[in-house]
């Protein structure tokens, strides 16, 4: 792959374009409250799972409890900046893929996500289209108790902020200068059979990832810890870009972003977008089948190699490995493969099947 050079086509502001997508405001149930899966956003009657994220040993059934810690941190890309970040770890329960927390229950298991706020702001954590959580003041530990939705793949993410109703009748509107980037963990709601397959009687898989967009503007970040502040430029325009919390190169040494199998195997790949900037993910020497848009069974889709990831969902992919050799797998906009303007940088992984 050739060297990192500087893209002298246009600023790294100007060719974002019409890329970003706009958050949309998901219904939320009340904060903290325990909902079932028949309430939760319906997927498939039930569900099926299957194999280890990343490869290996099926995973044994989650404890009921989980307990993340939410955390300044930064992330050095290998352009040599450090951008600050406030991420969600993994204290007890879960387990990282690169650096963000995967946790994963049964579907109608009941449990508790007990959240540890050490950042300097409020934190309202949700599962994202399904249910918000309590919000959590600094230097306190809340309790977010659910019970898990329909068999599938979900992400937590900040509750979108809202600004207060200007009149009767008139929804609240999302306030994007008080939206969080960074705080993102992933779920995986397994079915109660146990096999491997995405939900009860689903497509079957052989080995599965989980992979999360997320992407960030370096002005905006810069005053993440700063409640008073307001972002120094309007709008927001992303000039870095992770894959599971990691860049290219880290995403091609990591086995949560690296996706590799051998030739005949069905790999499931979960796809979610915790950004703001609307993708259309590409994929290099394969055809997968969307089997999945939002939990929602997709029969229209098919076999593409190109998906789109809007802001806020998640897709889920059958890879059929059907031939051997090492391929791209990437957004197809040359802005998410960058940092700052350095190409190729950001959200570039690769695709091994031997």
């Amino acid at each position: 792959m050739a060297d990192p050079t500087q893209d002298r086509g246009a600023t790294r502001r100007s060719i974002i374009g019409g890329l970003l997508g706009g958050l949309s405001l998901a219904a939320a149930s009340p904060q903290g409250a325990i909902i079932s899966a028949s309430n939760a956003k319906q997927a498939h009657g039930s569900s099926k799972s299957g194999a280890a994220i990343g490869g290996g040993q099926r995973p044994a059934r989650a404890p009921s409890t989980w307990h993340l810690r939410a955390v300044a941190t930064s992330y050095s890309f290998s352009s040599g900046t450090s951008l600050p970040l406030y991420r969600l770890e993994n204290v007890t329960g879960g387990a990282m893929q690169g650096n963000i927390p995967l946790i994963q229950a049964t579907e109608g298991q009941s449990v508790v996500l007990e959240i540890e706020n050490q950042l300097p702001v409020p934190v309202t954590p949700a599962i994202v289209g399904v249910l918000d959580g309590p919000t959590v003041y600094p230097g306190r530990t809340e309790m977010f108790v659910f019970t898990m939705p329909s068999a599938g793949s979900y992400m937590i993410g900040q509750a979108l902020p809202r600004r207060p109703a200007s009149g009767a009748g008139v929804p609240q509107q999302i306030d994007p200068t008080r939206y969080m980037n960074g705080f993102s963990a992933m779920l995986i709601s397994r079915p109660t059979s146990g096999a491997a397959e995405l939900w009860n009687g689903g497509p079957a898989y052989d080995k599965e990832y989980f992979i999360l967009f997320e992407d960030e503007d370096d002005r905006w970040n810069s005053v993440m810890g700063n409640m008073a502040a307001r972002p120094p430029v309007t709008p927001y325009e992303p000039n870095y870009f992770m894959m599971n919390g990691l860049a290219y190169p880290d995403t091609a040494s990591d086995a949560s972003t690296y996706v590799t199998g051998n030739l005949g195997d069905r790999i499931l790949i979960r796809m979610g977008n915790l950004g703001r900037m609307r993708h259309a993910i590409h994929f290099h020497g394969y055809h997968p089948e969307v089997v999945a848009r939002e939990n929602v069974p997709e029969t229209v889709f098919g076999e593409k190699d190109t998906i789109p990831l809007p802001p806020r969902t998640t897709f889920d992919l059958i890879l059929h490995a059907n031939q051997v050799g090492t391929y791209l797998l990437h957004p197809h906009s040359l802005t998410a493969v960058t940092e700052n303007g350095l190409y190729p940088w950001g959200q570039l992984t690769l695709i091994t099947i031997s």
